[in-house]
């Protein structure tokens, strides 16, 4: 394994990345609530069907809003996922493929950290800065959380809420993740841990 560096200062090392968050709507969940009720087995199918619509949910820290938008208006099954990052009617960024449940920001605004507990469109972490570049995004395919609960395609619990503690010596912070064992990891140690643990699981499948 290589050792690589965080953009955001913060060493980490783990096997695999991928660089280019699923948001559990209400819509969405009433969709399952629904689908629960007439089908008491379709939760465990991890059946679904989104309404033909473009949905777009934002938030704004400071200067800056984070749009994301779930378009399913060609496809109800599998829509196609963005994040947008805007300052005024200054568009920073467009991530597409991308989602998150839950955003994070930095103290100081300086960066944002978004996670998800959701399997479409398959993103776990994501971090991008006020400028909209995007630094990290990991994918539950490609890495293996301590999950709590977990369906074929839809639910993927591994987190529950995310803390930010300033190093003294550097201008920058450790990002420390509250798993859904009620546990507090340092995030890219989760991450890499999640890349070996999926490396393991792959190279067993293999033999």
């Amino acid at each position: 394994m290589r050792r690589l560096s965080c953009p955001l200062g913060l060493p980490f090392t783990y096997t695999t990345i991928n660089y280019l968050a699923t948001h559990m709507t209400r819509s969405w969940l009433a969709i399952l609530a629904a689908t629960a009720l007439i089908f008491p087995t379709a939760s465990r199918a991890d059946k679904w069907r989104f309404p033909a619509t473009i949905e777009t949910q934002q938030e704004t820290h400071g200067e800056i809003t984070i749009r994301r938008i779930r378009d399913a208006r060609k496809n109800q099954y599998n829509p196609d996922y963005s994040v947008e990052v805007t300052r005024g009617d200054q568009l920073l960024a467009r991530i597409p493929g991308v989602y998150f449940e839950r955003l994070f920001p930095a103290p100081d605004g300086s960066f944002f950290v978004g996670l998800s507990n959701g399997g479409l469109p398959g993103t776990a972490v994501i971090i991008f800065d006020r400028e909209g570049r995007l630094r990290v995004e990991v994918k539950h395919s490609m890495a293996e959380f301590d999950y709590c609960n977990r369906s074929v395609t839809l639910i993927r619990y591994w987190f529950d809420a995310v803390t930010f503690i300033k190093d003294p010596e550097r201008s920058s912070y450790t990002i420390s993740v509250r798993t859904c064992h009620g546990k507090d990891v340092d995030l890219m140690a989760a991450i890499r841990d999640a890349h070996n643990r999926s490396f393991q699981q792959n190279d067993s499948d293999v033999r």
